[in-house]
């Protein structure tokens, strides 16, 4: 009997420790999901262009040396500070800066649109120099700026040491704020034009020059549209890159490649992966809300709303019949309370991963009942009781 009694608890532990096991590794792999290909290079990422849904990332978060990534923010910085036609002046140290260039020269007056071109195809480091001393005063003011503009479009683990991406100590990102700032830029039709020009020739005040992209997608994939590569000895080869098929549009970004073919053949890589692996759906029936709230001795007895929005994500059908919502609503309300505050969360779910999130915010004011509301509303039931009558 003992033996039974025994072998019966035995195999109760291990059916315990095999739900366990089991439950763990659906944790690991809901964690490892949007890391589901393996490449060398050393993070990437890749983005919806239309939400910023983060849809691979391998080391995604973590902070790099960028080379001449940055200069798609100094890009974004030429385009939202000046006129393209603008004629802004070669500063004397422009001419010296070293690494890639277009050859510019000290004094003479070139447009901001030759400036764009000249550092989103070539990767002119003395064009990025130029159009950071023009804007910024000088090149510390600017990296300040860019720092600034970096946070306020959401890449906030991003610092700027200078316009071109030499490497800095103080100068670094990461590869999902980098693809956060090309998604912003591309927004812009200048810099959206430029980076999928494959060749221009490009007038730079005192001589013209035909421009070839470093970014050789745009020459080996039929669906590349941009955007920006980048070397350093500290960054090793970098790369972001935009590609559209049908009506998906994803932007990927590497980081660290040991050689240039492996950052293009790896950011092709998993672009084609997430075009075959997402599909645009929309969750609109998942974004119907509904919520009542009891209000204490207040002018109402409930506040009452119906909420609805629209959205349309790039997502699995796995990840689909995943969506889950969480509602954090107060439980009552108190008067007096103002329009306009807040009362609460709606987030929208897949595992832990938060796809819709909104504020519920009062939209009236609610005060407390008043001895006038006491006396209507005695009469009115009054009332109601002699009309059953």
């Amino acid at each position: 009997m003992r033996n039974k009694y025994f072998k019966i608890i035995v195999s109760n532990i291990l059916i315990l420790y095999f739900i366990e096991i089991c439950i763990l590794n659906v944790g690991v792999f809901a964690a490892e999901d949007k890391n589901f290909l393996d490449i060398s290079s050393l993070a990437a990422v890749v983005i919806d262009y239309n939400t910023g849904r983060v849809l691979y990332d391998k080391n995604a978060d973590e902070q790099r040396k960028i080379a001449s990534l940055t200069k798609v923010m100094t890009s974004i910085m030429l385009v939202e500070s000046c006129d393209m036609s603008e004629q802004i002046e070669v500063p004397a140290d422009a001419t010296w800066i070293g690494g890639s260039t277009v050859g510019l020269k000290k004094g003479d007056m070139v447009t901001a649109k030759s400036l764009l071109y000249g550092m989103l195809l070539p990767s002119g480091n003395d064009c990025a120099y130029t159009v950071g001393f023009h804007i910024g005063g000088s090149i510390e003011n600017f990296a300040v700026m860019m720092t600034n503009k970096a946070r306020s479009i959401g890449a906030l683990n991003t610092k700027f040491a200078n316009p071109h991406g030499l490497d800095n100590e103080e100068h670094y990102s990461t590869a999902k704020d980098m693809a956060l700032i090309a998604r912003y830029a591309l927004n812009n039709k200048y810099i959206n034009e430029a980076v999928n020009t494959n060749t221009a020739t490009i007038n730079f005040g005192s001589f013209s020059k035909l421009l070839k992209n470093t970014n050789a997608l745009l020459r080996t994939y039929d669906y590349a549209d941009g955007v920006k590569t980048g070397f350093t000895n500290g960054a090793n080869r970098c790369l972001i890159a935009s590609a559209t098929k049908s009506d998906k549009r994803f932007i990927s970004v590497i980081l660290g490649a040991e050689t240039t073919q492996l950052r293009f053949g790896e950011a092709k890589e998993l672009l084609e992966a997430c075009f075959a692996k997402y599909n645009y759906m929309d969750i609109s029936k998942y974004l119907n809300f509904y919520i009542k709230i009891p209000v204490y001795k207040g002018n109402i007895k409930y506040y009452e709303r119906k909420m609805s929005d629209t959205l349309v994500l790039p997502l699995t059908q796995e990840e689909y019949d995943s969506i889950y919502i969480k509602q954090d609503i107060i439980e009552n309300i108190e008067p007096p309370m103002q329009k306009g505050t807040k009362i609460g969360d709606i987030k929208v779910y897949i595992d832990e991963e938060i796809i819709y999130e909104k504020e519920v915010l009062l939209e009236e004011d609610i005060y407390k009942k008043t001895v006038y509301d006491y006396i209507k509303e005695g009469l009115l039931n009054m009332f109601k009781e002699r009309s059953t009558l």
